[in-house]
């Protein structure tokens, strides 16, 4: 039985596609993991309660694999529609701009060898845009800010899609806690757990609401490609 709601339709516009299906194949482990741990639970006989520490461990791959949906989709999202939205988006075209100046030095100090490997290439807009998404993809989508800064340099400026966005820090904080520290946290007094508890209810909210908000800057792009 499926445990995640269905997400909001794909836009199904030409050049999200790859980025779309990373979104789906995401969606399906998620959801999968979720699974999982419903058919232990029920094996166990005990449906209702605290989870044990290897079906809280579930929930923690839910989280990660949530995470990393988002960071996949949203970087292919980058490479794929990033050279289209520069011409149709203005928003887009500035951010990339804004990047262009910081690439080749400070109003006071022009930094004459970036200048110059720009300078000989065959293409100076073509290396600065693979320099630009190089920038964007370099590194793991790991805070509700980082998204944010995606999204803008997507063009995306929906106020309330911005707001989903700024709700996704939950999301991320717990990603960040299980991935860079496993959940392991000082007991403060005798009896007390070495990790974080993990509970489900609010464990499955966040993970559906950061891949609906994934589907919603997919759907937001492919309306600013069609434009």
């Amino acid at each position: 039985m499926t445990q995640l709601r269905g997400l909001t339709a794909a836009c199904g516009e030409p050049g999200t596609e790859t980025a779309q299906r990373f979104l789906a194949s995401g969606y399906d482990s998620v959801d999968a993991v979720l699974e999982t741990l419903e058919v232990l639970r029920v094996a166990r006989g005990r449906v209702r309660g605290r989870l044990t520490s290897a079906e809280e461990d579930l929930l923690r791959a839910a989280i990660v694999f949530t995470g990393a949906t988002l960071d996949a989709t949203l970087k292919q999202l980058i490479r794929d529609a990033l050279p289209v939205l520069l011409e149709k988006s203005k928003q887009s075209h500035d951010k990339f701009e804004s990047f262009a100046g910081q690439r080749l030095g400070t109003s006071e100090i022009a930094d004459t060898k970036m200048i110059a490997r720009y300078l000989v290439s065959s293409d100076p807009r073509a290396r600065l845009i693979e320099d630009y998404i190089y920038d964007l993809t370099g590194s793991s989508l790991q805070s509700a800010e980082e998204v944010g800064k995606t999204a803008g340099a997507l063009g995306i400026n929906d106020a309330e899609l911005r707001k989903r966005i700024d709700g996704l820090k939950t999301l991320f904080t717990a990603r960040n806690e299980v991935s860079h520290e496993l959940d392991l946290q000082s007991p403060g007094q005798p009896g007390d757990r070495t990790r974080r508890t993990r509970p489900m209810g609010p464990t499955k909210i966040m993970c559906q609401e950061g891949l609906e908000v994934a589907q919603l800057i997919v759907n937001a792009v492919g309306a600013l490609m069609s434009a």
